[in-house]
């Protein structure tokens, strides 16, 4: 069952990264370079702390919550992959040479399950959940994170299967980020009484 699985996770891979061609190469490099996204990492901030009138010390909290969050998933990540050790693509070499490695350097050994999606959809999670004042667009926060997780697809780093189950993870992480979040902010929590 689990071969079978993991057949139909390739052969999947090889399709979808073998509809790349050289000319948008860049354009996904661009996009799934974590840096790239700096500015638009600063504007969610702006959004919440827009919706919120927060003290200092509560903005401690949010970005103390926001980096365990991602600390959380991207740790997590790096022990799934030492723990079940399932080669990234571009090192198996029973498909190496049927996709398109586009990236230089293909990163660790094992691949699974992929931080940059985990990352991305814990990110898209707890900005889903706490910028309520924006519905028409904070949908479009998963459509990012999912562009994110495709592109290390389309580079050739990561099996569909291990953006999936990373998606999946990063998205629940996101939302009991924000459940902890929202508690520490009813119970003022890191707030003195005299605040």
């Amino acid at each position: 069952m689990f071969d079978k699985l993991k057949s139909l996770d390739a052969d999947l891979l090889i399709f979808l990264n073998n509809l790349g061609s050289e000319q948008f190469d860049f354009l996904w490099l661009v996009l799934t370079n974590k840096y790239t996204w700096i500015p638009f990492y600063f504007y969610l901030i702006y959004l919440h702390f827009n919706l919120k009138k927060l003290n200092p010390k509560s903005i401690f909290s949010f970005f103390l919550i926001i980096g365990l969050m991602i600390l959380f998933t991207d740790q997590s990540s790096n022990i799934s992959k030492h723990y079940f050790q399932i080669l990234r693509p571009c090192h198996d070499e029973s498909i190496s040479g049927l996709i398109r490695i586009v990236k230089e350097g293909c990163g660790g050994l094992y691949g699974f399950f992929s931080a940059h999606a985990s990352n991305s959809f814990a990110i898209a999670g707890f900005f889903y959940f706490s910028i309520t004042n924006y519905y028409k667009w904070r949908k479009f926060l998963f459509l990012w994170a999912a562009i994110i997780a495709f592109s290390r697809v389309y580079i050739g780093v990561h099996f569909p299967s291990d953006v999936v189950i990373g998606g999946i993870y990063g998205l629940a992480s996101g939302y009991l980020a924000f459940i902890f979040y929202n508690y520490l902010l009813k119970n003022q929590f890191f707030l003195s009484k005299s605040v």
